[in-house]
């Protein structure tokens, strides 16, 4: 934990009832509460930690279905629960069985808890929830006890500290500015600092802050008060009067500061019945600073109203949000609108940020309906005279199109444009479509099919339409004529009906429940939610081209030419110049330079100018082609700057293509320059390749079974559950007498140990299987260090094992490891958020130099 996140924790309004709710757990039993009635009961313990046939662990099963509910099926004589199945279907929780059942026969009992706190009491019949996750109710007042050197201050002092919080400027804005603007930016953002006054005298003081928030000026305060009893907020507070003062550089920081200590822990603007000074204070404040100084500046159009408002918006929870008026909603849509801006710019997520206003909007009752009559009025758009509703479609991608489409789809469940009939909707007369319309959508090798496909398009007498084609199934003779003969010959065609559908107009779809879609459709939807499936089915797609036939898209694509490649060239000469801290930001950048590095060699051995970089030239050996759709990947990374699991793949999968033709392209080397340019070519190709999957097993020392002295009770394990095609474990202590086996949530890369307590795993010796044969993970590592395992060990499906032993981490190196882990994850996911392979990898790298003279790592092989 960062020095600035214990001040964060310090003032979270609920700690205290959390920590309180945590000490009050018995040592010896464990606290079940029944599902569906709150029924409470103790159990043993050691029972529960041990006997998983007794006590069954249900998490694998919610997990692999996604569950967001457990349904009981209740008769007079028996009771069985359940989980719904991807196809509408029903697995029963017990015995694994798959079933169909009438839904109407059964009762919903919502998943409120995480996943690993359900468990299934066997004996009883029931299923419980573990008391430890439980939610009781510690009631502490505002105020709390302030001691500058008690555990969350006692490291802080009157400074100037970094604020690691999420901010409104996204992964691409941030390499953008990294590369042509300012280096230090990832580690040095001025609006992350937060300068600190602390007191040093200790006292009560008040959790609810006094606020002093100046958008124009750039002050952005917050002040703990000492506590007074019947004090009354005045105007103005001086420092010496508080505990703690913090002064954030920008709004990102105060709102985000303040939604994690009140916000979260469910403090609401709303003023009760029940008077209290501070809290209404408060809540007068925010409006009058924040909202109400947005709602102003932006009905004044001030300079930067939009900006400010767009940017306040992102850090505000909905919760707080909606606190904004009607008018002010209304205001920012049309501004968006008229600006045509609605894309995620270098220094704001604006197409992030309209999707949640819209989100925020259908959170106040009634504006449901005024929100669907706003999509349908009309703009021009070029010569085009279309709906706002289309014009926002056009323009919004990715999640954020599917997160657009289901947000109307519900809005458009409470409008009156789920009735078909014209008198209610005069808009849907010049709608031709079935009501009932045989839709079908499945998948074929990792491809997305449908039998309609849909576009907005004129028509001549209807207007504005989706226009509609539908593949009957059926085939017609048609007449051809040969072209150079002049024959009719007859060949059958298959039979497309056209219809035209308002975007609005309802559509049923029957046996929808059964078929694979990209996007998840109920029996009746909006029209458009058929052109947005088949548009997500579109990009899945060519994802999936991508992997099984990159050559086919870069050739439609163009990006064969090395004008294509302009960005890479750009970020490579810049990236050379950068100064990273972290290895993270290195490999990436490293890796684009490769890319000049590759098309020089590929130079040199064409004869001709770029020839790797050209189609034609490619093809000729299979690894030009593999550094071809290098470069495509790279291209992609650059363009979007989100590296997605998608490109990651197509990045790893290339890299090691090119390696299996290594010596290949040394030969290509005339000269002692050339010959180093491959060999870091190769290296960083080598980074890039071990990434992800198997990134530990490098850093392993090989060594024959034959010297692998653990006992004959864990090899036997080892050869039971080695082929196994999800995770189980066992612990094992001889000294302590701890045997417990067969530790599983049947999940296929991960097992979960909480139920097990601290004590049992010190000086243990954990050994599990990696279905994926891989080496240890970062899961595995975190696990070793921070339950103080003597050995952790995993079996791969051939027999052999990869173990770590502990040769001398202490515990003062066991906190420092904690807290590095715990860091460079972080910075990974913010530099790297849809990445996590990659994050695991890259951290795992850097704390294997922390580690590997205090640990013996092995693979122990024939």
């Amino acid at each position: 934990m960062s020095d600035f996140e214990n001040i964060v924790e310090f003032l979270r309004l609920h700690r205290r009832s959390e920590e309180a709710e945590k000490n009050a757990l018995s040592p010896t039993d464990v606290l079940f509460n029944s599902l569906e009635d709150n029924e409470s009961y103790h159990v043993n313990k050691n029972s529960f930690e041990t006997d998983f046939t007794k006590y069954k662990r249900i998490i694998g099963i919610l997990e692999y279905h996604n569950a967001e509910s457990i349904y009981l099926l209740k008769t007079g004589t028996e009771r069985k629960y359940f989980v719904k199945t991807a196809y509408g279907k029903y697995q029963n929780l017990l015995d694994e069985s798959i079933v169909i059942l009438n839904e109407e026969w059964l009762i919903e009992l919502p998943i409120e808890f995480a996943k690993y706190s359900y468990i299934y009491d066997t004996e009883k019949n029931i299923v419980v929830i573990v008391a430890e996750t439980l939610k009781e109710v510690f009631i502490f007042p505002d105020q709390i006890y302030y001691d500058p050197k008690g555990k969350y201050l006692i490291d802080i002092g009157s400074d100037t500290y970094t604020y690691d919080y999420e901010d409104h400027v996204t992964t691409f804005g941030k390499i953008v500015k990294v590369l042509f603007e300012d280096e230090s930016y990832l580690w040095n953002n001025p609006e992350k600092k937060v300068q600190v006054l602390k007191s040093e005298k200790e006292g009560k003081i008040n959790l609810i802050p006094f606020m002093q928030v100046e958008y124009g000026l750039g002050n952005f305060i917050l002040k703990y008060l000492y506590y007074e009893k019947d004090y009354r907020p005045k105007f103005f507070l001086p420092d010496d009067q508080c505990a703690l003062v913090l002064k954030f550089k920008g709004i990102g920081g105060l709102l985000t500061f303040l939604d994690q200590t009140l916000f979260k822990e469910g403090f609401s603007l709303e003023k009760g019945e029940n008077e209290n000074v501070l809290r209404d204070y408060f809540r007068d404040q925010f409006m009058k600073q924040i909202i109400h100084t947005i709602e102003d500046n932006l009905k004044n159009k001030s300079t930067f109203a939009y900006y400010d408002a767009m940017k306040t918006l992102f850090y505000l929870p909905e919760s707080v949000a909606v606190m904004f008026s009607d008018d002010f909603f209304w205001m920012l849509l049309e501004m968006a609108i008229s600006r045509d801006s609605l894309t995620n710019k270098t220094d704001l997520a604006e197409e992030n940020i309209f999707v949640k206003l819209i989100r925020v909007i259908l959170q106040k009752e009634g504006l449901e309906v005024k929100l669907m009559n706003w999509l349908l009025e009309r703009i021009k758009d070029g010569d085009q005279n279309i709906t706002k509703f289309e014009y926002i479609y056009d323009r919004i991608n990715g999640d954020n199109f599917l997160e657009f489409a289901k947000l109307i789809a519900q809005a458009w469940k409470k409008s009156r444009f789920i009735y078909p009939d014209t008198e209610k909707n005069p808009e849907f007369a010049t709608t031709d479509g079935p009501l009932f319309l045989p839709y079908k959508s499945g998948k074929t090798l990792g491809f997305y099919f449908s039998n309609v496909s849909m576009s907005f398009e004129t028509h001549s007498q209807k207007g504005r339409l989706l226009k509609t084609e539908y593949e009957t199934g059926k085939t017609q003779k048609v007449d051809k004529v040969e072209a150079k003969t002049g024959t009719v010959y007859q060949v059958d065609e298959e039979i497309v009906n056209l219809f035209w559908y308002h975007p609005f107009h309802p559509v049923y779809l029957k046996d929808i429940q059964n078929q694979e879609t990209s996007m998840k459709l109920d029996s009746i939807v909006p029209a458009f939610m058929l052109k947005a499936n088949r548009d997500k089915q579109f990009w899945s797609n060519v994802i999936t081209a991508g992997e099984y036939a990159l050559d086919v898209v870069t050739t439609l694509s163009g990006v064969g030419n090395i004008a294509k490649f302009r960005y890479l060239a750009k970020f490579a000469a810049k990236a050379g110049k950068l100064r990273f801290v972290s290895e993270a930001g290195r490999t990436v950048v490293a890796a684009r330079k490769a890319v000049v590095a590759t098309a020089a060699v590929v130079e040199i051995t064409s004869g001709t100018v770029n020839a790797l970089l050209k189609l034609t030239g490619v093809r000729d050996t299979e690894w030009g082609k593999s550094i071809s759709e290098y470069l495509f990947w790279l291209e992609l990374l650059s363009l979007s700057g989100e590296l997605t699991v998608a490109v990651h793949n197509g990045l790893r999968k290339s890299a090691k293509e090119i390696l299996e033709h290594e010596d290949d392209l040394r030969k290509t080397a005339k000269n002692a320059d050339e010959a180093k340019q491959i060999d870091e070519l190769l290296e960083e190709l080598r980074k890039v390749a071990e990434e992800a999957g198997d990134y530990s097993a490098r850093f392993a020392k090989k060594a024959s079974k034959s010297l692998d002295n653990v006992s004959s009770k864990i090899k036997n394990y080892e050869s039971k559950i080695q082929r196994y095609d999800y995770e189980t474990g066992m612990l094992v202590n001889n000294a302590k007498k701890i045997e417990i086996k067969d530790v599983t949530q049947k999940a296929k890369s991960q097992i979960s140990w909480r139920h097990i307590s601290d004590e049992k795993f010190v000086s243990s010796t954990i050994t599990h299987n990696h279905p994926s044969g891989s080496g240890l993970s970062l899961a595995d590592i975190k696990m070793f260090i921070g339950t103080r395992l003597n050995e952790i060990r995993a079996v791969t499906p051939e027999g052999t094992v990869y173990s770590m032993k502990n040769k001398g981490i202490s515990e003062k190196k066991v906190s420092d490891l904690l807290e590095k882990i715990e860091d460079q994850e972080k910075f990974a996911e913010a530099t790297f958020p849809n990445a996590s392979q990659y994050i695991d990898a890259y951290v795992f790298r850097i704390i294997w130099d922390d580690i590997k003279d205090l640990v013996d790592y092995v693979h122990y092989a024939d």
